[in-house]
């Protein structure tokens, strides 16, 4: 993959240190079971000869309950009180102007996963350290089998349509930039009950294995910076139990985990037509550590696998949006299913800014037919301002459409793609760089294609009034966790050895635990925290009345309007939310979006009238760094993104003419880069074409080599149309099959290919069928069925719609496909 390499010489640092408070960052957590306790740490030095007043916004996960906020000067502790976020911003603004210390802690009311941290006249040459707690539910990932722990570092520039740019988070002026002086150190704790492995795939780390109870996690290097999200994730062991429940007084948790039977029974065999509606970011800000890379590889497994005669259509977006079908959708046939993998094959990063609300408004304007249910996916890296305007908008699809969203690269916002498949009962997932796509597609795609299980209802059998958080249960998919929460009217209640629960649809029982040994007990109030916070969320994404897209079925003259229902939010009704929330926060003491926490340092006969202010640049990711260019920090946009309309002769000539060098990264068998990019190979074809190639001034003799490897690297098994050699890595084999199937099912092979696969030659399979077609696909899937079965994730799509199309052929007979598939498998 050719990689610029940008010329920093005349880019010196960019905030000069004496001018950045921010000095250090640790975190500290402590994991069990299905919660996270954590600490955040932050040191602030002023090195000035004034008093500064530091602000610092920075990420944390939406679903977090932060519950402490504690500032230390000197020998003082100022521990912050919550309060309503108007009341706790005047308290701060008073003890400034009265020549006090104050510190506030702040929720972004438009992105919930933004904080801003306010130090006020931190006087000159003192430190101050900031402590941060809270818990947050984990995420249960890959069927059920992983528990994903998630540090956000950094917060990505957001695009705002209204200004048609890139502003800085939570209406501050924050810079972003490329390297900040602070870094951040990680200490983590998990309890091994049930844990059988802890890995990293964000950083090196090392896990300390001598405790008795728990493992022990740092980073293996020293200065790391905040680049990008931490990520921990804990393999469960196989006979990990399906419902877990944890106790503490006034409090109680139960987690769920459905298999595919459950949801079985729950879905009652019901079938529906389905909609398949891509949503794809090209802006250009997906250009780079490969993310439109990852998108390709993603829309092709999608494409593959999508049933015959369903209805799809593509739709990109950026700064404008562009749909592959002028209609809503277009029946998936085989032409119209090579023109969307024609499409795929040349999706670029082109489409400038992220106008995310205009395609979702396309489609809320054109709902499914009767009978259809609409599967939207969106690809993206969600760096948008306007979250909550379009999380709103999608709130009123509910009833016929589900967004599976997947977030890319280092920095997604994990409160737009959480928001959107929650708001719409769909999933989401994110996709780091470096990783492979191919298992959380199939993942998605297999909730795409099930019910899941709807209309929840737990039944607390605790012998007191309670409340149960959420209200109403979300939908739950086979292997996903449901978590229900509740909360004691008196919080000082124990709950006694006759306690349970039980979950239920209107149809089917679902599950009980029994609380027969008051296990997990806890007094530092996690779960009654977790379950406030439940309920917090629960108010924030409720869906209020929208007159968007509205049908009204009275009378469309002017004059009886006001005789009609109105369709639009009262402020009374969001008032009243905002009022409940605010209950909530201040009741168990959590952070919302309409309180914050204030601290005030009392000082005697002190002044802040010189104070000035210091906003913390923020490190942008490594995948956003070209942004840094719309800050007019350095200027290579221009010849950047030249490169995508010239030839190759001409794109060499402006890259010698420019300050940029070239050199080339190869890829690893997941299909990720090895390194940082700028552009990536997939995107940029020409790349390895030999002309290109032969140019070596443009690179050293390395780099030519690690080229050439490029174009023959597996990454290409599913770009290109069809490669010279057979895969060797099991992964890249089955991207190879899933990329010859063709749309109705059956494959592209050939003889060549059946002996490569299977070790013997075609005509030993061919007695058991004398049509070619059908024995290749069985081949086919008998091999991915018995060789490949640990990688079923990413092939079961392909092969459910192999096997339908194997049995119209046969007739519908079922015994004759399985005799078939019996004998062939024989043969392995």
């Amino acid at each position: 993959m050719l990689r610029i390499k940008r010329d920093f010489s005349g880019f010196s640092q960019q905030v000069e240190q004496q001018c950045v408070p921010l000095k250090q960052v640790s975190v500290e957590a402590y994991i069990k079971s299905f919660a996270a306790d954590v600490t955040i740490k932050q040191i602030f030095r002023n090195g000035e000869t004034k008093p500064i007043e530091a602000i610092y916004c920075f990420p944390i996960e939406e679903q977090a309950a932060i519950y402490s906020f504690v500032a230390r000067i000197d020998e003082r502790e100022i521990v912050a009180h919550l309060k309503e976020k108007k009341e706790a911003q005047r308290e701060y603004i008073d003890a400034l102007q009265q020549g006090h210390g104050a510190y506030l802690l702040e929720q972004d009311e438009k992105s919930q996963d933004t904080f801003v941290i306010n130090v006020g006249a931190l006087p000159a040459g003192k430190e101050c350290h900031i402590s941060i707690s809270y818990v947050s539910e984990l995420d249960l990932v890959q069927n059920g089998s992983k528990i994903r722990f998630v540090i956000p570092t950094t917060i990505a520039p957001r695009y705002n349509p209204d200004k048609g740019g890139i502003s800085a988070p939570s209406g501050t002026t924050s810079k972003y930039v490329q390297t900040t002086p602070y870094t951040v150190e990680f200490h983590c704790r998990v309890t091994k009950a049930n844990v059988s492995r802890v890995s990293s795939s964000s950083h090196p780390i090392k896990i300390d294995l001598a405790q008795e109870d728990v493992y022990v996690i740092e980073f293996a290097q020293q200065s790391t910076h905040l680049d990008r999200d931490i990520l921990i994730d804990i393999e469960l062991v196989n006979n990990h139990p399906n419902t877990i429940v944890a106790v503490e007084p006034g409090a109680v948790m139960a987690s769920f985990t459905p298999t595919e039977e459950d949801c079985q029974r729950a879905m009652n065999n019901t079938e529906m037509t389905n909609e398949f509606i891509f949503v794809v970011d090209c802006s250009g800000s997906m250009e780079d550590e490969n993310k439109i890379g990852l998108v390709r590889e993603a829309m092709l497994l999608f494409l593959k696998s999508l049933p015959v005669n369903c209805h799809f259509n593509i739709i990109r977006f950026g700064s404008n949006h562009q749909a592959l079908f002028s209609k809503i959708t277009a029946i998936y046939n085989e032409e119209n299913a090579q023109k969307a993998e024609q499409l795929t094959k040349q999706l670029k990063a082109d489409l400038g800014g992220t106008e995310l609300l205009q395609p979702l408004q396309w489609l809320e304007k054109h709902s499914p037919r009767q009978g259809r249910a609409r599967q939207i996916f969106l690809l993206t890296d969600g760096e948008i301002l306007n979250v909550n305007e379009v999380i709103d908008l999608c709130r009123s699809m509910t009833n016929s459409t589900r967004i599976f969203s997947f977030g890319l690269g280092h920095s997604p916002s994990r409160s737009l793609v959480k928001g959107l498949a929650r708001a719409t009962n769909g999933r989401f997932v994110f996709i780091p760089p470096n990783t492979s796509v191919d298992v959380h597609v199939g993942e998605q795609l297999q909730k795409a294609l099930q019910f899941c299980i709807t209309d929840i209802k737990v039944k607390w059998n605790l012998a007191t009034d309670v409340t149960s958080a959420p209200t109403k249960m979300p939908p739950v998919y086979a292997n996903d966790r449901l978590i229900a929460y509740a909360l004691a009217n008196d919080s000082t209640f124990v709950f006694n050895h006759n306690s349970s629960v039980e979950l239920h649809t209107d149809e089917n029982r679902l599950g009980e635990a029994k609380i027969d040994c008051i296990p997990q007990v806890s007094n530092n109030g996690t779960i009654a925290r977790l379950a406030a916070k439940a309920l917090i969320l629960e108010l924030q994404h409720s869906k209020l009345p929208s007159s968007i897209g509205q049908n009204h079925s009275g009378s469309l003259q002017s004059r009886f309007q006001h005789n009609q229902p109105s369709t639009i939010p009262t402020v009374d009704e969001k008032e009243t939310t905002k009022k409940r929330i605010i209950e909530l926060s201040l009741k168990y003491q959590i952070l919302s979006p309409h309180t914050a926490f204030i601290g005030v340092e009392k000082r005697v006969n002190a002044s802040n009238a010189d104070m000035v202010l210091r906003e913390v640049p923020i490190q942008i990711s490594a995948d956003d760094e070209h942004l840094l260019g719309s800050q007019q920090m350095m200027n290579f946009s221009a010849p950047m993104m030249a490169c995508y309309a010239v030839s190759p002769p001409a794109f060499r000539a402006s890259m010698k003419q420019s300050n940029f060098s070239m050199d080339c990264a190869c890829f690893n068998a997941s299909g990720a880069s090895r390194s940082s990019s700028m552009f990536n190979s997939s995107m940029y074809d020409e790349c390895c074409m030999p002309e290109l190639l032969a140019d070596s001034d443009l690179y050293n003799d390395e780099s030519n080599s690690n080229a050439m490897d490029l174009c023959a690297s597996p990454q290409y098994l599913i770009v290109q149309e069809k490669t010279e050699s057979w895969p060797i890595d099991d992964q890249d084999i089955v991207r190879y099959l899933i990329s010859r199937q063709k749309f109705n099912g059956l494959w592209d092979l050939d003889a060549k290919d059946i002996e490569q696969l299977t070790g013997k030659s075609l005509p030993n399979f061919l007695s058991f069928n004398n049509n070619q077609q059908i024995v290749i696909a069985a081949i086919v899937i008998v091999a991915l069925e018995t060789r490949f079965a640990t990688l079923s994730t990413m092939w079961h799509a392909v092969v459910q719609k192999a096997r339908k199309h194997l049995l119209e052929l046969l007739n519908k007979d079922a015994n004759q496909l399985q005799s078939l598939l019996e004998r062939i498998r024989q043969e392995f």
